[in-house]
């Protein structure tokens, strides 16, 4: 783990920091709160199609991706042409055009579109995936050159630029605002009062988190967004599959098998702690930073390897033993929670 790695867990944990950094990463907050205060001047850009946006508070780790899979799969089913919109975080090509790729084509392009966006693409074969830095300029493109009638904002909550018709907030139910401090010395994106945009709210990891905490969780927001409706979700497994092959295997076969983890994910100890609520016992984890490429020689051993569809959209070429194991996003009841969707 680097310097860098080990300071922002840290951070993300609430965990005490050497006082200089403290200082110095506090002073640094007023800068990076003008930016967000700029962009809020701007007047939004109103397109010819249905959008709605789903973003964070927070950086990372929230389990955004599989909400956005879930509403394209849904608008796709509806007969709705849908694209995605997306500024290619982690893709590692620069580019000063606008990129559209098909679901069918997506294989391979996560150095072009970003390992989520690819995912996605991956999982919604009739969807198009638009990356682009200027999203207004994707959206025109993906509506003018694709017909499409819906575009999905992926982690736009922030992009204050391209008018919205739905405004989805995702929280993580177990750490929602890390330590209610703005980036970079906390993890908040804007202040909390910003919930105030939303017009529905996604708690996720509710099955981690103790009911109080997410009934507190409620209550907080209703000084923010009060007519927001508010959903609780968890993150079930699901599919198991050979990476090398693509052949699905019952998650029954992860009871009892000793296996390495190796994930490259804002919070890796919750994949670990999936694979664990199906009985697989971790012998060993490879741990890397956020949208990076796991390296070939942690896919090598003589146990099963399990990585995270996000992490499978940058391997190229797949050793045998490697598994992967996707997520979907499902309801997950709270007992006394009754302000929900």
């Amino acid at each position: 783990m680097t310097l860098f790695d080990s300071l922002s867990d840290k951070i993300r944990n609430n965990e005490p920091i050497p006082w200089y950094l403290d200082a110095l990463l506090s002073a640094a907050t007023p800068v990076y709160r003008a930016g967000m205060l700029v962009r809020a001047m701007s007047t939004p850009v109103k397109v010819n199609a249905r959008v709605i946006s789903f973003g964070n508070l927070t950086v990372g780790g929230t389990g955004k991706t599989p909400a956005v899979i879930e509403r394209a799969e849904a608008e796709v089913a509806a007969g709705n042409r849908v694209a995605v919109l997306t500024r290619g975080y982690g893709a590692t090509q620069r580019l000063n055009e606008t990129i559209c790729v098909r679901g069918s084509d997506a294989n391979a392009k996560a150095d072009i579109i970003g390992d989520e966006p690819a995912m996605i693409a991956r999982r919604v074969q009739n969807v198009i995936v638009a990356r682009s830095a200027d999203r207004v300029a994707s959206a025109r493109k993906a509506i003018d050159e694709f017909g499409c009638n819906v575009l999905i904002l992926d982690d736009g909550y922030q992009y204050l630029r391209l008018a919205r018709d739905e405004n989805v907030l995702v929280i993580d139910a177990t750490n929602p605002f890390g330590n209610g401090r703005l980036l970079p010395r906390g993890i908040l994106r804007e202040p909390v009062a910003a919930a105030a945009r939303a017009t529905h709210v996604i708690l996720t990891h509710c099955d981690r988190a103790p009911v109080a905490a997410i009934e507190g969780l409620a209550d907080h927001l209703d000084q923010s967004c009060p007519s927001a409706p508010i959903r609780t979700t968890r993150h079930a497994p699901g599919p198991l599959r050979s990476l090398a092959t693509g052949e699905e295997l019952p998650l029954e076969t992860l009871n009892g098998l000793e296996i390495i983890v190796a994930c490259a994910i804002a919070r890796p100890e919750s994949f670990a702690a999936t694979l664990e609520s199906l009985g697989a016992r971790i012998a060993e984890r490879r741990y890397y930073r956020d949208h990076t490429c796991i390296p070939d020689d942690a896919l090598q051993g003589n146990k099963p390897v399990l990585v995270t569809e996000k992490d499978a959209a940058r391997i190229s070429e797949s050793p045998p033993n490697v598994q992967v194991l996707g997520v979907r996003l499902a309801d997950c009841a709270v007992p006394s929670f009754s302000r929900t969707a």
